[in-house]
């Protein structure tokens, strides 16, 4: 045998190529034997038998818990601050240079209960904010009352109570002005309750009572107070005098 066919041969062998007349179902194995094995075989024409080669999977990701989530859990002051039941928030005030100094009357702030039953209004007259209170779709034939909470120029907070009650034209409707008020202080503590029946159980503070009447601006506020004083203790009762003599 030649150096040349001995040579031919093993390349054939290296790469793969067999004699055309022998069939052979995988060829020279070669998957599996390092390089020098291969290149050994070939070149003495040493068919290798294949070579066990299972397929290897890769290694499963370990299972790691879910990460926890990235929202916090509500403060305790998130919680406290959550409104009372009952009230709910009214729309912050914008104010605007210089809407004040025509000193008519002129509406700010326009905005409705969550059940659509009253309406609120906010109002100037010159530098002083005044509130209207508006029933829609309400009989009223009996006094209801509302409440109004904001926070003070000065720092403070006042509670108003704004009864309404039926009146001989238009809509029940009561106004009242709104001492302390300042538009900048209030935006973010400006809370209301819609108008609820009065009941032998209502137990108001006495001076937030007086309060409140000597902050009626006509007599459809005075005459709510009046039909009110019927249908309370004798404490309030006296506290409501008091204000409308």
């Amino acid at each position: 045998m030649s150096a040349g066919s001995v040579a031919r041969r093993s390349w054939g062998s290296f790469i793969g190529g067999g004699r055309p007349h022998i069939p052979r179902a995988g060829g020279r194995a070669r998957d599996g034997y390092t390089l020098r094995r291969r290149f050994w075989a070939s070149f003495t024409g040493l068919d290798l038998p294949p070579a066990r080669v299972g397929s290897v999977s890769a290694p499963e990701a370990p299972v790691r818990p879910p990460a926890p989530s990235a929202r916090p859990a509500p403060s305790g002051d998130v919680i406290a601050g959550r409104l009372e039941p009952g009230w709910f928030a009214l729309p912050p005030i914008l104010t605007v240079a210089g809407l004040t100094a025509a000193g008519g009357d002129t509406v700010v702030l326009e905005t409705s209960s969550p059940d659509g039953g009253a309406r609120f209004l906010l109002r100037t007259q010159g530098a002083e904010y005044r509130l209207e209170l508006v029933l829609r779709g309400v009989d009223a034939a009996r006094p209801l009352v509302s409440s109004v909470r904001y926070a003070t120029a000065g720092g403070g907070e006042r509670v108003l109570l704004v009864p309404v009650v039926r009146g001989r034209l238009g809509p029940p409707a009561s106004l009242v002005r709104l001492p302390g008020f300042a538009a900048g202080s209030s935006s973010g503590r400006w809370t209301a309750r819609a108008p609820a029946p009065v009941t032998p159980d209502t137990d108001w503070d006495a001076a937030t009572v007086a309060d409140s009447v000597r902050a009626a601006l006509n007599e459809a506020t005075r005459d709510a107070w009046r039909r009110v004083r019927e249908l309370v203790g004798d404490d309030l009762r006296a506290a409501i005098d008091g204000e409308l003599s």
